[in-house]
């Protein structure tokens, strides 16, 4: 068995290997979206092993930012696990920056516990709802809105770039991606909270929502301004498609031991993901 990093040009045999372990409309299922995601050494690579019979038998994907190679997208089949091929296609991504991780699932807990990784307080959804809303039930606010945003509209950042999403950056300098499918504002990063408030709501947005790690100290003036964790409000977390009472629970976790100043931001992981899905 070989390992190696993944180009474009083997996108057959990588959809066919996404296509056998990710359901149906997985974003990586689109040549499109694993370019946007892999194909770029600033921004993330695609770590495979591939078998005697030319496929594709597991595949690590990193993303990177804020100095670390996030890993997502971690697959090997069974056949070939006990085998060191995990390990090798670690230390392909190791080679670019440390190691972290968000929103592992329970098995990846299990790695990752068992490969004596650090992990920290679960990231923070924050959420706030129009205050001009009278009606705050689930079906009003969670629900499709028309908003005049095309003067707003950036694509001057990877984040923004991602296919299929609408990022928008505000007067005040705050960036955000518009989901009016569901009416809502998924802030990326926040100048001024009251100018990106007031315009937000001149818009017509009907809520909006900010994900970050624990330590962040922006927090505090979000909890003077009335936001509130997400699950004492009534927006979910899974929006594609929407799960009513899904809210965020997102594993932090690195390698090696992170300073304590590090905050995580919407765009290191896949966990930043919004409106990659096809409905």
């Amino acid at each position: 068995m070989i390992t190696r990093e993944a180009t474009i040009k083997d996108w057959g045999i990588l959809q066919s290997f996404f296509k056998i372990i990710y359901r149906d409309n997985h974003p990586l299922h689109s040549k499109e979206f694993w370019n946007w995601q892999f194909g770029n050494k600033n921004e993330g690579r695609s770590f495979i092993c591939i078998n005697e019979k030319g496929e594709i038998v597991g595949h690590v994907g990193a993303n990177f930012g804020g100095g670390m190679a996030w890993i997502i997208n971690v697959y090997l089949n069974e056949e070939c696990r006990g085998k060191g091929v995990l390990g090798s296609l670690y230390a392909l991504a190791r080679d670019y920056y440390p190691l972290a991780a968000t929103a592992a699932n329970e098995a990846g807990l299990g790695l990752y516990k068992n490969m004596r990784w650090y992990r920290y307080h679960d990231l923070v959804r924050y959420v706030k709802i129009n205050p001009n809303i009278k009606d705050k039930s689930f079906a009003n606010v969670c629900s499709p809105i028309r908003v005049s945003i095309d003067d707003f509209i950036n694509k001057d950042s990877h984040y923004f770039q991602q296919p299929m999403i609408k990022g928008i950056l505000l007067k005040d300098g705050s960036r955000a991606v518009s989901q009016e499918n569901v009416g809502g504002l998924r802030i990326v990063d926040i100048e001024n909270l009251h100018q990106l408030e007031e315009q937000s709501w001149e818009l017509g947005y009907l809520w909006m929502d900010y994900i970050t790690s624990w330590n962040d100290l922006k927090t505090k003036d979000l909890e003077k301004n009335g936001w509130v964790l997400d699950y004492k409000a009534i927006i979910p977390w899974r929006l594609n498609p929407v799960e009513e009472n899904r809210f965020c629970d997102i594993t932090f976790l690195s390698e090696e031991p992170l300073d304590r100043e590090f905050i995580v931001h919407r765009s290191f992981s896949d966990h930043g993901r919004i409106g990659s899905l096809v409905i």
